[in-house]
């Protein structure tokens, strides 16, 4: 770790699950840190833990098939959870990118969604040059006395005493670190969302 971390305006780095539990239960709308493989960084400015950037590695086996890349050359952003903080949330992601390839040269391409149902478009991806590829199909989640659970969380439970709930589509971003995959997405690259 550089010695000088506590004088940087922006400082980011591994961390450890609970650092980063508590960092999303925190600042996150979603509260829950998702399951599967995580790579977790904190980020800190001028000393000061501000919170997480999570990528998930591996969690959809399918998670490639668009571009065709298989599990480990691609990952997934999937929590972005910070606290106030100073500098912009795109150069924050940006420098957790470039580590995240500068430790894990095998990933080629990233992906995130963009939830409507909480008012996010993905102006941060927009922000980054990332290309818009679509929406996802609508999902389902379960509410019961005002919570909602996604359905991995309740398997194995009596689903009847669950409110079952249409979600709308999310919206699907991609960054590639390896620009020759553009001509694998050039046909899925659509003008961002409004």
């Amino acid at each position: 770790m550089d010695k000088n971390w506590k004088d940087k305006p922006l400082f980011i780095d591994y961390c450890n699950h609970k650092t980063s539990q508590y960092a999303v239960t925190k600042w996150h709308y979603s509260k829950i840190v998702p399951g599967g493989r995580l790579v977790r960084f904190g980020v800190w400015e001028k000393g000061k833990f501000i919170g997480t950037i999570l990528y998930g590695c591996g969690v959809n086996k399918d998670i490639g098939k668009f571009i065709n890349l298989k599990m480990h050359e691609i990952s997934e952003l999937v929590r972005v959870a910070l606290d106030n903080h100073n500098n912009p949330v795109s150069k924050i992601v940006s420098f957790s990118m470039k580590k995240l390839k500068k430790d894990f040269p095998n990933i080629k391409a990233l992906v995130s969604y963009a939830d409507p149902e909480q008012g996010h478009q993905g102006t941060i991806y927009q922000a980054m040059n990332w290309y818009y590829i679509g929406d996802t199909a609508p999902n389902v989640k379960y509410r019961k006395n005002g919570k909602f659970y996604h359905p991995r969380t309740l398997a194995n439970r009596d689903l009847s005493e669950y409110e079952k709930v249409r979600t709308k589509p999310k919206y699907k971003y991609c960054y590639l670190y390896n620009k020759d995959l553009m001509s694998r997405i050039k046909s899925l690259i659509k003008k961002y969302p409004a």
